[in-house]
């Protein structure tokens, strides 16, 4: 017997005792874990070992808090003394994302009674390091959003800069960490591909600046930040560009791995080939990155807002595409 924590994933050698009375089999070529187990178990270096993979407590996690970057943008604006209301906007929507978040790390934790353990029993896993990550974005953002929207006396400046300046490092860590948590995932060849964490990143990036993009012209005199904006959309110029050459990188890795075969071929041109291909390349990166491109080299400034939501819905295509093909 042995026993696996949630969130973890195991390499089990289920051959040595069999090796060991000279009866072993060459290799186990299928296997599958009880009905309603919220585990998965798959053979792994060529039916040699055996994968656990109890991490599920962490997909939805990983698949909603992924665009958390709104919890990032804002500081830029804030710190630069920026429109206070555009600031609120976004961070009460990356407050509201990671309360989102966190009700799916609840749901997928089979049993929510006992989430407290993950916080009063840490260990060095990446789920533990995203949990801590997740909860303290919760904190900081909560006061940032109160900070914005209430009058508050006892909160003077400095702090709230302290503040912006710890949600711009706890959202890089969000951010990284989802990318890392599913590339560390062996027993899905898909996923463990290294291109992972940077995409998921750069993708968040994406997103969150296309949210202050989106929340700007609904403000007073937000013409005033002209300036500012015009900087953003050349950092998201460059954001863009880089996706687009990290996307091709991940699909190259995934096209040199033999074990990725079958997922990578459901991602191109199995039933996801169209949410891929239209939603992942050209709503996620290829339009946004042609605006832009076309805004820096007219230099124009254009208010394009179907743009920004097609560039958000873009980056949840992409993860709901690399989720579901390497799961199948």
């Amino acid at each position: 017997s042995f026993g696996a924590r949630t969130g973890s994933q195991q390499i089990l050698d289920v051959l040595r005792n069999d090796e060991q009375t000279d009866c072993s089999v060459l290799r186990i070529t299928s296997v599958s874990a009880p009905d309603g187990a919220n585990i998965t178990v798959s053979p792994v270096y060529d039916g040699r070992y055996l994968q656990l993979d109890a991490s599920g407590a962490a997909a939805a996690c990983g698949r909603v808090a992924a665009i958390i970057a709104p919890l990032l943008m804002p500081w830029f604006l804030t710190l630069s003394g920026g429109n206070k209301a555009v600031a609120f906007i976004v961070f009460a929507v990356a407050f509201i994302l990671a309360c989102v978040a966190a009700l799916c790390l609840l749901l997928d934790l089979g049993r929510p009674q006992f989430a407290f353990l993950l916080f009063t029993q840490p260990t060095t896993s990446i789920l533990s390091f995203g949990s801590f990550v997740l909860l303290a974005s919760l904190l900081v953002g909560g006061f940032l959003v109160a900070a914005n929207l209430l009058y508050l006396p006892a909160v003077h400046a400095p702090a709230r800069k302290i503040a912006e300046v710890a949600c711009v490092v706890l959202s890089v860590c969000l951010m990284v960490y989802t990318g890392v948590y599913v590339a560390c995932v062996e027993a899905v060849p898909l996923w463990n591909n290294v291109a992972i964490p940077a995409l998921f990143a750069l993708s968040s990036a994406s997103a969150g600046l296309s949210t202050v993009f989106i929340a700007a012209p609904f403000v007073r005199d937000w013409r005033l930040l002209d300036r500012r904006l015009t900087a953003l959309h050349r950092v998201h110029l460059g954001v863009l560009a880089l996706e687009a050459v990290t996307l091709a990188a991940f699909l190259l890795v995934a096209y040199v791995d033999p074990y990725a075969g079958k997922s990578l071929a459901l991602l191109l041109e199995g039933g996801l080939g169209g949410w891929f291909v239209v939603g992942v390349v050209g709503m996620g990166i290829a339009a946004p990155l042609a605006v832009e491109a076309f805004m820096a080299v007219t230099r124009r400034a254009m208010v394009l807002l179907p743009i920004d939501v097609l560039c958000i819905i873009g980056g949840l295509a992409l993860r709901f595409c690399v989720i579901w093909s390497g799961m199948h």
